[in-house]
């Protein structure tokens, strides 16, 4: 039997030394994965200087020629968290994170924004290629949820 190769690489970028490094630092936790959905929480500051967590929800079929799909998600509820709950202040933190027409992460490496408005072309030091692995993605978006703290001087969270 051959190992879907999607898996095999999701599963070694999930053993790898980054990855792990972000769970060690307490900026990112995996909370499940049911190939090829794997849901990870990523620590956040908010505009008031709090702590948080949100989950996001990416979808690695076809991984790593496809890029993923990743998804701001509700686990309880089973969909894309809503817009009022999504994380707010700094504005590249609404706009990565904004309801649109694939609700998606709003971001150069994500499935469906890469081909939104030239996005990718637009930043290729973003753009997803086969040799990103998924801590590039987990060190982006942490790095996004955390402008907050950086906005207001204070330490960002995990």
């Amino acid at each position: 039997m051959i190992d879907d190769p999607s898996v095999v690489r999701l599963n070694g970028d999930r053993a790898a030394p980054s990855y792990l490094a972000g769970i060690a630092r307490g900026i990112w936790r995996e909370v499940s994965l049911n190939f090829p959905i794997l849901i990870v929480e990523i620590a956040a500051t908010e505009p008031d200087g709090t702590a948080a967590w949100y989950r996001m929800r990416i979808e690695a079929s076809g991984y790593p020629g496809h890029p993923p799909e990743v998804r701001i998600w509700d686990t309880a509820a089973d969909r894309a968290l809503p817009a009022n709950l999504r994380p707010k202040g700094n504005s590249r933190v609404q706009t990565t994170f904004q309801q649109w027409g694939d609700d998606t992460a709003y971001r150069p490496w994500d499935r469906k924004a890469s081909v939104h408005n030239n996005f990718r072309e637009k930043h290729p030091q973003l753009a997803w290629h086969a040799g990103r692995d998924l801590a590039f993605i987990l060190e982006d978006l942490h790095g996004i949820l955390n402008l907050n703290a950086r906005q207001r001087g204070v330490r960002s969270a995990a």
